[in-house]
């Protein structure tokens, strides 16, 4: 399940409208239309929003029963980490990373 699918399920389970999932999550209505009609996968940052919005982390939109059992402990951590950073930090960590 890719990241649409699961936000699909999540506003089905949370009976949110997109334009309620936009609010919630604080990102522009335009950018949740343009994601479900153009069929795009979020960004990091728009997918941040959205697992706020939620009220989940980024570990537990990942971690729905299909995939939970294919995610190490060590996957979950590195998720958890990355949602307690800054704008600044992901975009450091993340050249870091490229480098390697």
């Amino acid at each position: 399940m890719n990241a649409l699918e699961r936000i699909r399920e999540l506003l089905l389970k949370y009976n949110w409208s997109k334009y309620e999932l936009a609010k919630r999550a604080n990102v522009p209505q335009g950018t949740i239309n343009q994601m479900f009609s153009r069929n795009y996968q979020p960004s990091i940052s728009t997918l941040e929003s959205i697992c706020r919005g939620f009220g989940i982390s980024m570990a537990e939109f990942f971690a729905e029963e299909e995939t939970e059992r294919h995610l190490t402990a060590e996957q979950v951590m590195l998720l958890n980490k990355w949602a307690e950073l800054t704008d600044e930090q992901k975009e450091i960590l993340l050249k870091f990373l490229s480098s390697l």
